[in-house]
């Protein structure tokens, strides 16, 4: 059995749409991923789907007291149980900000039996928005921009639209190669090709011990580039190892931009992708244990929240209570000191983000100020 459905960006005319085919028994999130597929979507940011009056999406404990509906997780729920009739329509809302929202039509339900699970994409017409152009108006300013030859923006947005950007270009055959790419990711778990009765390889730490024990020194030096060869992430775990501080302060650097990208890069708009740049935190911190940097990216993150907040105006909650748990991470880190030596370096910082968000909305302020009030020092 397969689902073959029509999505269609809504408030945008000519039509941005879809037809597609897809197994029923895959979860709303293999759903979302099969979306941005093949709308042409860069997954850079949250989504909900809202079918009959219930809600799937990524339920985040850090909102869970903010959201006026319960949110199912779309990891869990399966397609199948709750879009299972014919003429079935549902929205998929993408990027809480941009708030761009699609209506999907469960237009058949065919009986064939297929040889391969993988989605496939039937056919479509016109190219998906540009990531944070701004929602419909911004997107329909772009292009009026783009279209009017003297316009004073356009060198503008010519620098900051993707390589190649045409509105009307659409390529089946490039969203299915992309699609087949994907494909284990996008099927049902239970479909996917196990090699069965073996066990995953895993060396516990006791039998490593008990081999390095029995190598010699060019064995084990071999070893060390070999590891150092292995991949990026163990070059640099390596580097810190072996550099110390000057390879510790080096990736605070590089990982400072990875941060500063999501909010100003040098070019273009912000993509506020904030799971890259907490991602960025937290595997700078897991390489160089270092708690003092540690602290400053996330100082840093929050101060960039907060500054591109001023630039452009109130976000959404999602994004201020994900700046007010970054921030709460820091007040930790600081009473977690004995030395109160974080506190002495940080405090003139750490207070004035509570001076720079009054009046941002959804509470933002508020609970800042209340987080610092929880400061052990002060």
């Amino acid at each position: 059995m397969v689902y073959i459905c029509r999505i269609e960006l809504n408030d945008i005319n000519p039509k941005i749409w879809r037809e597609f085919r897809f197994h029923p028994e895959v979860t709303f999130h293999q759903l979302h991923k099969i979306i941005q597929t093949v709308m042409g979507w860069e997954n850079y940011h949250l989504y909900e789907f809202h079918v009959n009056e219930k809600v799937f999406g990524l339920p985040d404990p850090t909102f869970t007291d903010m959201e006026d509906h319960e949110v199912l997780n779309a990891r869990r729920e399966i397609v199948q149980k709750h879009v299972n009739e014919e003429d079935t329509v549902f929205t998929y809302v993408y990027d809480f900000g941009d708030d761009w929202k699609h209506t999907i039509t469960l237009i058949k339900i065919d009986s064939v039996t297929v040889s391969d699970h993988a989605p496939l994409c039937l056919g479509g017409a016109r190219s998906c928005p540009q990531e944070d152009v701004g929602g419909v108006w911004g997107h329909q300013h772009m292009l009026e921009v783009l279209f009017t030859s003297n316009h004073p923006e356009r060198d503008q947005f010519i620098d900051w639209i993707r390589e190649g950007y045409d509105p009307e270009y659409f390529s089946c055959e490039e969203v299915n190669l992309e699609l087949q790419k994907q494909k284990d990711k996008l099927i049902p778990k239970s479909l996917l090709q196990r090699p069965s009765g073996k066990k995953p390889v895993k060396i516990t730490k006791s039998a490593l011990n008990k081999h390095l024990k029995q190598l010699g020194n060019d064995q084990l030096i071999e070893l060390v580039k070999a590891c150092y060869s292995a991949s990026k992430e163990m070059e640099k775990f390596l580097s810190v190892k072996i550099l110390g501080d000057e390879a510790v302060e080096s990736l605070f650097h590089e990982y400072r931009k990875k941060i500063e990208n999501e909010f100003f890069p040098e070019r273009g708009h912000g993509k506020l992708r904030l799971q890259e740049a907490k991602h960025a935190i937290s595997e700078f911190q897991r390489l160089t244990g270092s708690v003092k940097y540690s602290l400053e990216l996330k100082l840093i993150y929050v101060e960039m929240g907060v500054s591109f907040t001023l630039n452009y105006g109130d976000i959404d909650e999602r994004f201020y209570y994900s700046m007010a748990s970054m921030y709460a991470d820091i007040i930790g880190i600081v009473n977690d000191d004995e030395t109160a030596e974080l506190f002495d370096e940080y405090e003139e910082r750490i207070e004035e983000i509570i001076s720079k968000t009054e009046g941002i909305g959804w509470g933002f302020h508020e609970n800042l100020a209340d987080l610092h009030a929880q400061l052990r020092w002060i």
